[in-house]
């Protein structure tokens, strides 16, 4: 399935400041996205893996199931500077 993924903060400037059409398998949590997203961009991973996952201004669990063709939002942790 694809899910829309728009990037914040630091994941704007390294992996993409445009929303991307990202293909995951039916039925992948939150947390199956994030572990996705870590094997793609290993340079990453210490923020990935403190980075949540919003969906229409909530907050999404890590054992959320995501769902097909909808918006969710990578924010990772503001502290004020790069990490």
């Amino acid at each position: 399935m694809k899910v829309n993924l728009v990037f914040y903060a630091v994941l704007q400037e390294e992996i993409s400041d445009k929303p991307l059409l990202f293909e995951i398998s039916s039925g992948s949590t939150a947390s199956d996205l994030i572990c996705i997203l870590i094997e793609k961009y290993p340079h990453l991973s210490d923020i990935l893996k403190v980075t949540r996952l919003a969906h229409e201004d909530e907050y999404v669990d890590k054992l959320s199931v995501l769902s097909e063709g909808e918006e969710y939002c990578l924010i990772p942790p503001v502290s004020g500077g790069r990490f």
